[in-house]
Order: structure tokens, then sequence, then C-alpha cells
């Protein structure tokens, strides 16, 4: 069974991620290396963290003068001090800050769409955490041999990348070399996948150990949900039974001797049939109509205690007059704003 490493150092040669096999490094939890080796892609140990060591012959290290008080204003003078340095449109790269001192400040520079390749690679593997160029694995006054080439800082911040070892010690004759770039620490700490936040959110949204804490709350709102129904169900069938028993009280009081069944049946039949004396409006109404044949459609209807209002066309309210007085119902008519008749009925307890 493969380990699995606290961190995994991938070299990413200076032609990309291609079916090449890479050189590897697994650290344990301490930063001390465990395994190192050279495997396929798809082939890679299993990790915790993943961290891309990008070829120097990729990214650029510039050292920019600015001011001591930047501000918010920092991104802006960077681009300007880049603008007579860095070859290329400066929207197409990615633009980092590093290490500063007083007002010297290094900067590194890598061409976005390149990156973005790299990235894409690993996308359907895993998420690269950290993306640290060769140059920063590199103490002041020390060189090694890269694919790319050799590379060397001569004094901090101060990179540079030569074909030859040779030129390189004319140049830096003190320059200690050393072995094995891979287990090299950052001493100067950068990570280019702060400048891709776009996809370094898309590349987290497909993280799950990001998405639990938002599960768990998801889970949690639920639970309170259905318990706060619960609660409300409980609620309403409480009160149900009390308002049952209220009016199997009531029914009992009012009806003494009489067996219940039903009382809410019981008591709509002792109060009568809708439609009988003792209706409402709108029963009278129908009874109207009933009475005297008529098939009336009225544009309004309007009851209040005592009084029905029916709002007419004027040929159904002259058919109705008559009706209502052969009846011997008393009514006051009055025509309304849109040319209609509105027959004020008055409807007596006792009247049929």
């Amino acid at each position: 069974m493969t380990a699995s490493f606290a961190l995994l150092r991938v070299h990413v040669p200076p032609q990309g991620l291609t079916d090449a096999p890479l050189d590897w490094l697994g650290l344990n939890g301490s930063g001390q290396a465990q395994a190192r080796g050279t495997t396929l892609l798809a082939d890679l140990p299993p990790s915790d963290r993943l961290e891309l060591i990008l070829p120097a012959s990729r990214v650029a290290a510039h050292r920019i003068e600015l001011p001591a008080l930047t501000g918010k204003h920092e991104a802006a003078l960077i681009r300007q001090a880049l603008e007579d340095r860095a070859l290329g449109d400066l929207a197409a790269s990615v633009i980092v800050s590093g290490a500063r001192q007083d007002k010297l400040m290094c900067v590194w520079v890598c061409e976005r769409a390149w990156l973005e390749r790299q990235l894409a690679n690993f996308a359907s593997l895993r998420q690269a955490d950290l993306l640290t160029p060769e140059q920063a694995l590199l103490a002041p006054g020390q060189h090694a041999e890269t694919p790319s080439g050799w590379i060397f800082q001569r004094a901090p911040g101060e990179y540079g990348l030569l074909p030859s070892q040779n030129v390189l010690l004319s140049l830096c004759p003190d320059s200690q070399a050393i072995d094995t770039l891979l287990t090299a620490p950052p001493i100067n700490r950068v990570n280019l996948l702060v400048g891709l936040p776009g996809l370094r959110r898309a590349q987290a949204s497909f993280s799950l150990a990001q998405l639990k804490p938002a599960l768990w709350l998801l889970i949690a709102a639920a639970l309170i949900y259905l318990l706060a129904q619960t609660l409300e169900w409980r609620q309403l069938a409480a009160r149900e039974a009390n308002l049952r028993q209220s009016i199997r009280q009531n029914f009992a009081a009012a009806n003494p001797g009489v067996p219940i069944i039903d009382p809410i049946l019981q008591w709509r039949q002792s109060r009568g049939q809708p439609g009988q004396q003792g209706g409402d409006a709108l029963d009278q109404l129908a009874r109207f109509a009933a009475l005297s044949g008529l098939s009336l459609k009225p544009a309004r209807i309007e009851s209040e205690e005592g009084r029905l209002k029916l709002t007419l066309t004027t040929t159904d309210a002259n058919q109705l007059k008559p009706v209502l007085q052969g009846k011997g119902i008393s009514f006051e008519s009055q025509t309304t704003d849109k040319g209609l008749e509105q027959l004020i009925i008055k409807i007596d307890k006792g009247q049929p």
C-alpha cells in the first residue's frame, strides 16, 4: 500500500506537465523528506497537500523599488515599475508580491495561460495548494542545477538563470551548490496561486473538506425546521382536541338528554338546513329566485344586516320588481353611475 505524505513536491519540467515521468518528494508533517521517486502524473503518491515546483525559465523575479508607504496603490505602482522590465502584456501575467526590504521588493511574474494549463492537468487528480518557483528554494549565495539551467541567488531578491556553471561562478565565485533542489526548504516563501483568485475559488469549490461545515449547517437547519414543524403540529392537534371537547360540552349543555354521536353535525342539523327560515341573505336570494322562476345574473351582491343589495341590469330589475311586490317584500331602487339599477331589499327574519 502506498504511503500518504503530509506534503508532496512535484518538480514541473520547463515544457510543462506532460506524459513524461515527474520527479517528486514526499515530506512528513515536520517537513522532513520521507521518500522520493520519478513516476507518471497519474501514478503520483497520495498526500494531504500538493506543491508544484515551477521551473525558473517560466517564472521571472524582479527586484523593484517602491515608496516606503504604498497602501492601496501598491498594485498600481508594481505594474508601473514592471512596464519597462517585463516583456509582453502584463494583463496576461500572474503577478505576486514577494519579500520586501525597506524600499526594495521582489515581484514574481509568470504567464497566466501556461500556469492555468498546469493546474488544469492536475484538476482531475487533485488540487494544488502551493505554486513555488525554483528560485524561492535558494538562500542568498546558493545555486543549483535544474532542467532549465543553473539558477542562483546572489543577494536577497537578486535571482538569475544561466546556461553554464562556469559563467555563474565567474559572476558569483563564492556561491555554494545545492545538490538536490527538492529537499531545500523555501527561503523566500511565495505562492503564485494567490495570483489566480478566480481559479483558486473554483478549485476550492470541489473540495469536500471545505463543504463539510456547510453540509453540517444545512443538516442542523433541516433538523431545527422539522422540530419546529413537529411542535406546531402537536399544538394544532391539541387545539383541535380542546375545541372538539368544548363543542361536545356546549352541545350537551344546550341539548340535555340527547345522545352525542357527532356534535358538529348534530349542531348543524338542529340549526336547520340552509335556505330554510332563519337563513342568511344569500339563502333569501336563492328563495326569491326559486319563487319567481327567474334566472338572475346580478353584477354585484352586497349583504348587510336586514338588507340585501342587488346590482342588476335594467331588464333583470324590471323582471324582479313585480315579483317582490307580489310577495309583499319592500325594496328601494336607485340607478348607479354605470347605468345599472340597484335594488335594496329589506329582509325580516320571519320573512318566507
